[in-house]
């Protein structure tokens, strides 16, 4: 107990001075205007903001409200921004059903009144049905 005493006195000294200076900051430069999907670490979510967790299984509906498809990836760019979400179209039940890269800015997000997102697109159930399978990049 003698020796932890002057140990602990000997630590809070040392630590005084740390307290005692001020942090310098550097001079603030203006922020660049943010894009749409453009986060940062410091930006607090809002209610506008998305999970991709939410995002993940949403049904996409086109402009008639039928529903296309069900979102089961969102792929990000080396940027780090999303580039595509990929759109599980055709098929019944998951069976025949086959991945499409839809870009992100063909879609449209809202949240309804119970606050259920609602994903939408202007493109077409044929188009997308159409449209060249998405094949998952082979990482080996």
């Amino acid at each position: 107990m003698k020796k932890i005493i002057p140990a602990v006195a000997l630590i809070a000294t040392m630590s005084i001075p740390a307290f005692a200076q001020e942090a310098t900051t550097p001079a603030a430069q203006p922020a660049a205007p943010m894009t749409s999907g453009e986060t940062t670490a410091a930006k607090s979510t809002t209610s506008a903001d998305i999970s991709a967790n939410k995002l993940i299984n949403s049904s996409v509906r086109n402009a008639a409200n039928e529903s296309i498809g069900d979102i089961n990836d969102v792929i990000l760019g080396t940027d780090g921004r999303v580039a595509a979400v990929i759109v599980g179209v055709g098929g019944f039940l998951g069976l025949g059903e086959k991945d499409v890269a839809l870009p992100f800015d063909q879609l449209m997000f809202a949240k309804d009144e119970s606050g259920k997102l609602n994903v939408t697109t202007s493109m077409t159930k044929e188009s997308l049905q159409s449209a060249p399978e998405y094949v998952k990049p082979d990482r080996s």
